[in-house]
């Protein structure tokens, strides 16, 4: 038998106190007088042998009371076979995971479970001997968490960490440590520590976890007194295409993803760095709402903003952040062979639209490089020049809109745009077809009518050439149920497609009310289509647009001290950007050359929405899902100040201290018994 606390042993001399106590009397007897006493000598010496016989009795039960009760504090146990061997290593290896994800920063106690886990993480080398070495990872994965390193080194690595918006899988974590494990030439009596709240929404399925069986995993959840958090999950505006000083609704996304309803939580829009909005909104648990904010903004270009919310103690994700590009320039290359007026200045009304016409025989590559929208009109043949020139669009999220002449040569459309193109024979003569107005529901045609008359006027055309592929469907169609204008969609850009000539003899298209609005839409989304809001840090990797990229160029994210320059690449106007493996934290970043820091824009980034919804694994449920492994050890309502008693306890011995002061307690009863009866 051992002890966890020998030197309590020394106060094993106070079992003497009771002995003495009773073999020393320091009363003094008082002799009382009386008449006739002749009569109680009998009872008297009864008496006496009783009282000698209790005290004896009283003085056995006070010491082995005292002796039971500092051996409980010294805390005796038996050492266990496997744990005695354990702790007889000088050579061990022990890998120490410690969960930093944004999802530790709720509290118990008063006290986020990432202090806590760090506490824990800082006791775990004083279990075993000096000799032992240690592995101390987080979620970033970094070089150095991959090898061993002595007590005081882990020491200050566990103190340094911080969070990271890094998450991990437990199978990524095991294979990290197995890695290490093995470069060590590690085969057995390997020790594993997991700190972590065991997020659900994070961690992966458990019944996929691979356990290695040379290897001891310990187990140490952390849950939070309650579960709360807001979120401000996305954000989106009511017209997409913004201009300077008009008035906009910005809707806001907003969860309660907490255990409790929230009441009246301000809601903040700032636009670089400036309030321009605010509202309230009040949540059940678990429900998510959309908060409707109106603005404007006075000045065009490239803006930062977030809206931010109230929210404690989980607050990484109280701000989400995004970009607003106010009355952006658009740029529209027209190839025409024989130019329509009403195509060519239908773009002049606005300063942020600007247009340049050209032939196809005689191509601006300079237009055609940098334009948002690509309108071929009026070409018969597509030529290898312009074929290129439209294949490089396509590639490069370029949007083209194509307005047929009545005798194009087919096969060089439906080449150029792995299209099928049919011809329908209209005599001559033949009435021009009306349309139907479009679904309400369409989003090209948002805010584009006031208001759906029954009889409102709509275009007329013949269906000269009809449009068939992958993806095609029709934005206005004819009565007849034959598309008048048709659209091809991908993630990058989108076709569309006329099956009339923009000719009064095949269509007033040109000439129609609705002629302006579809141009100018075709020329928004051209803008809008390919920008996003934001990002988040589960993108590998981002597009974005900008005007005034240079092929050579090296551009860098900026944010107050932080410059990172990542891997890039630049098509025409669209920079594509690989994350870099850095923690990065969430916020508006310029975008601007590495060289001589010319800005361009900016680019926002947000934390995984994963990391917000808090719900984990309780100790049961782990307890549950993976009792079936002997090598699985999952520790409950552990804290740092008990762990290496606990530890001790499960792995190394089996523990007594209990049953001594069981029966501690049980011969103070006795004494008591004895001290009542008479």
């Amino acid at each position: 038998m051992n002890f966890v606390n020998p030197y309590f042993l020394y106060a094993l001399p106070l079992v003497a106190v009771p002995l003495i106590i009773h073999l020393f009397n320091f009363q003094r007897s008082t002799e009382i007088k009386f008449t006739n006493v002749a009569f109680l000598h009998s009872v008297k010496e009864t008496s006496n042998a009783q009282d000698k016989l209790k005290k004896i009795l009283v003085m056995i039960a006070r010491m082995l009371f005292i002796l039971l009760a500092i051996l409980a504090f010294a805390r005796p146990y038996i050492p266990n076979e496997d744990g005695t061997a354990l702790l007889k290593n000088d050579a061990g290896r022990v890998s120490i995971y410690i969960d930093n994800s944004y999802s530790m920063q709720s509290e118990r106690n008063s006290k986020t479970l990432f202090d806590a886990a760090k506490d824990i993480g800082r006791k775990i080398p004083t279990v075993f001997p000096v000799g032992f070495n240690y592995q101390v990872i987080d979620n970033r994965f970094t070089g150095g968490s991959r090898y061993f390193m002595n007590q005081d080194r882990a020491e200050e690595e566990v103190i340094g960490l911080n969070h990271s918006n890094f998450t991990r899988s437990l199978n990524d974590i095991n294979t990290f440590e197995q890695d290490a494990f093995l470069r060590e030439g590690i085969g057995n009596n390997k020790q594993v520590f997991w700190i972590s709240d065991f997020q659900k929404s994070t961690i992966g399925a458990l019944e996929q976890l691979e356990f290695d069986s040379l290897t001891e995993y310990h187990l140490i959840p952390l849950s939070a007194d309650k579960i709360e958090n807001l979120r401000i999950d996305s954000v989106w505006l009511d017209k997409p295409f913004l201009k300077e000083k008009e008035n906009n609704k910005l809707y806001v996304k907003v969860s309660n993803l907490g255990n409790e309803a929230i009441t009246d939580k301000d809601l903040k829009l700032y636009v670089e760095d400036v309030q321009a909005s605010n509202s309230t909104v009040s949540l059940g648990k678990n429900e998510t709402k959309t908060v409707e904010m109106a603005f404007a903004v006075s000045s065009a270009g490239s803006k930062k903003c977030k809206v931010s919310i109230d929210d404690y103690p989980v607050d990484f994700d109280n701000e989400h952040y995004f970009v607003l590009n106010v009355s952006p320039n658009i740029n529209i290359a027209i190839v025409s062979d024989n130019p329509r007026k009403y195509l060519s200045t239908v773009y002049k009304s606005e300063v942020f639209l600007n247009a340049t016409t050209f032939s196809s025989k005689s191509i601006d590559y300079s237009a055609t490089n940098g334009a948002d929208l690509l309108i071929i009109d009026n070409v018969q043949r597509i030529n290898e020049s312009l074929k290129e020139v439209i294949i490089n669009a396509m590639r490069s999220g370029t949007n083209i809109a194509v307005f047929p002449t009545e005798n194009i040569d087919i096969d060089s459309y439906s080449t150029t745009f792995g299209l099928k193109i049919n011809k329908n024979n209209i005599k001559e003569g033949t009435k021009l077809i009306g349309t139907t107005p479009p679904a309400k529901k369409d989003p090209f045609f948002a805010n584009v009518f006031e208001k759906r008359l029954r009889n409102m006027s709509m275009p007329e055309g013949l269906p000269i050439f009809q449009w068939h592929g992958r993806g095609l469907h029709t934005l206005l169609g004819f009565r007849n149920s034959e598309s008048f204008f048709s659209v091809q969609e991908n993630a990058l850009q989108s076709n569309y497609f006329a099956s009339a000539p923009l000719n009064p003899k095949y269509s007033n298209f040109g000439r129609h009310a609705l002629f302006v609005p579809v141009m100018y839409r075709m020329a928004i989304l051209s803008k809008t289509q390919s920008d996003q809001l934001s990002h988040n840090f589960g993108e590998k990797n981002i597009r974005v647009r900008f005007d005034g990229l240079q092929k050579g160029t090296m551009y860098k994210l900026k944010k107050g001290q932080i410059e990172i320059i990542p891997a890039q690449k630049i098509n025409a106007d669209i920079l594509t950007i690989k994350l870099p493996n850095d923690d990065m934290e969430a916020g508006c970043y310029e975008i601007a050359s590495a060289d001589e820091n010319n800005f361009i824009g900016y680019i926002a980034f947000n934390y995984s929405s994963q990391e917000s919804r808090l719900t984990t694994f309780s100790e049961q449920e782990l307890s549950d899902k993976l009792d079936k492994y002997q090598n699985v050890k999952i520790y409950k309502n552990i804290k740092a100040d008990n762990f290496k008693q606990i530890f001790i306890e499960d792995n190394v011995a089996f523990p007594l201290w209990r049953y001594f002061l069981l029966f501690a307690l049980l011969f103070l009863c006795v004494e008591m018994i004895i001290l009542r009866i008479k």
